[in-house]
């Protein structure tokens, strides 16, 4: 497998998601996310109709990290195909300029 590391997937306008690719044949077979250590906001990791108020379309939300704590979750196919849509998944946070650690892999 390779990784790629897409670094820290900011937001500029919270509640405008921000998409982990613009190329909607770009498929994966894991995907990771992980708070960012010293930030103050909460984040999220969903799907393009994702709403922070309802947390529909949410797959997983992370508190705010002040505490120097890491969480983070691993999105991953049962076989390790390439078969995640990489442009289906969506980073928003609640800080404008914050955002998730993101990196992928593909077979």
């Amino acid at each position: 497998m390779t990784v790629t590391t897409l670094g820290r997937v900011n937001v500029a306008t919270p509640g405008t998601p921000v998409a982990l690719s613009t190329d909607p044949s770009q498929r994966v077979a894991k995907i990771f996310a992980q708070s960012v250590p010293g930030l103050t906001g909460k984040g999220y990791i969903g799907k393009s109709n994702m709403v922070r108020a309802s947390l529909a379309g949410v797959v997983r939300t992370f508190a705010p990290n002040a505490t120097g704590i890491a969480d983070s979750i691993m999105l991953e196919t049962a076989d390790g195909a390439d078969s995640l849509n990489l442009a289906e998944y969506f980073v928003d946070m609640d800080v404008a300029g914050e955002g998730l650690l993101v990196s992928y892999w593909t077979e």
